[in-house]
C-alpha cells in the first residue's frame, strides 16, 4: 500500500525518474531537492476494490534551502467490512551533491488494518526509503530507489528495488519507463514493468497516459490523467484501471497551492 501521487497514478508505474515534489515523496526522496518549488497539497485517493478512501496532505520544499524536504500523511477510511483503516506518514530529506546528482532518504510509519471485526493488522511499524537521481544530460533522468528497506514482513509494504528512466523533449513532452522488483513478497524476486507519456498542452494542461504489468500476479492496468498548473495553483486527476484479471479501479485527485 505504497503512497501514490495523482500524477504518478496516471503514468503507469509512476514515471519515477521524472517525479518532483509530491511524486518525489511518494517514489524517490532524492527528487525532493529538484524543482525549486514550495507547495502544500491536499489529496483524496479512492480504492474501489477495497471500499476505501484515503485522505491526505503533503508539504514539500525544494526552494528555501539547499536541502529539499517533504512531509506527508494520509488516513484510510473504510466504507465496508472489505475496506482498510489506518494511518500512513512519512518525512523525506534530499541533498543535491551537484546539478546532475542528488541523494535522498525518507522515514515512514504505517499502521494498516482490516475494517472487519475482529480487525487484522496488515502492516505496522517504521520503515525507510532511499534513492539517487542522476541527470547525465539535458532531458535524460535516471532514478534508482530502495523502498521499505526495513522489512515489515508484510505484502502491503514490500521491499522494492526500482530503476526508472525518463526523457523530456522541448519541455512539453516526457516519456518514462520503470522496472520494479519485489524482493520480499514472493519466494523469489518478482518484477513489474510500466511507464507512461505526458504532454503539456497550452503550457498549463498536462495530459497523461500509461500502462503497467505485474508479472507475478499477472495484473495489467491502463492509466490516464489530466491536470492544470500555473505559478500559484495546480490540480491533478489520475485513474488506474485494471483490465486483466477483473476491472478494479483506483482514482486519485490532488489540489496544490504554491507558496512564494
Amino acid at each position: 500500500m505504497n503512497l501514490e501521487s495523482a500524477r504518478g497514478l496516471a503514468l503507469g508505474t509512476g514515471s519515477r525518474a521524472s517525479g518532483l515534489s509530491s511524486s518525489a515523496l511518494a517514489y524517490s526522496p532524492a527528487a525532493l531537492a529538484i524543482g525549486g518549488v514550495y507547495h502544500i497539497e491536499g489529496n483524496v485517493d479512492y480504492l474501489a476494490g477495497h471500499d476505501t478512501v484515503a485522505l491526505g496532505g503533503i508539504v514539500t520544499d525544494s526552494s528555501t534551502s539547499k536541502v529539499g524536504a517533504g512531509i506527508g500523511f494520509r488516513g484510510f477510511l473504510a466504507s465496508s467490512v472489505d475496506g482498510y483503516d489506518g494511518l500512513d506518514g512519512r518525512l523525506g530529506l534530499a541533498l543535491p551533491l551537484s546539478p546532475q546528482f542528488a541523494l535522498g532518504v525518507s522515514g515512514r510509519y504505517i499502521d494498516l488494518s482490516t475494517h472487519r471485526e475482529p480487525s487484522v493488522t496488515l502492516a505496522e511499524g517504521f520503515t525507510m526509503d532511499a534513492s539517487m537521481r542522476i541527470t547525465p544530460t539535458d532531458g535524460l533522468q535516471i532514478d534508482f530507489a530502495a523502498l521499505n528497506f526495513i522489512d515489515l514482513d508484510s505484502a502491503y509494504v514490500p521491499l522494492m528495488l526500482n530503476a526508472g528512466f525518463a526523457f523530456a523533449a522541448a519541455s512539453v513532452m516526457s516519456v518514462g519507463v520503470d522496472l520494479l522488483t519485489d524482493m520480499s513478497t514472493f519466494e523469489h524476486p518478482e518484477f513489474s514493468l510500466g511507464g507512461g507519456i505526458e504532454y503539456l498542452g497550452i503550457a498549463t494542461v498536462p495530459l497523461r497516459a500509461g500502462y503497467a504489468v505485474d508479472f507475478a500476479r499477472r495484473i495489467h492496468v491502463l492509466t490516464a490523467g489530466i491536470g492544470y498548473t500555473d505559478q500559484v495553483f495546480g490540480v491533478d486527476i489520475g485513474l488506474r484501471q485494471q483490465v486483466h484479471p477483473g476491472y478494479d479501479t483506483r482514482i486519485m485527485g490532488a489540489v496544490r497551492y504554491y507558496l512564494h
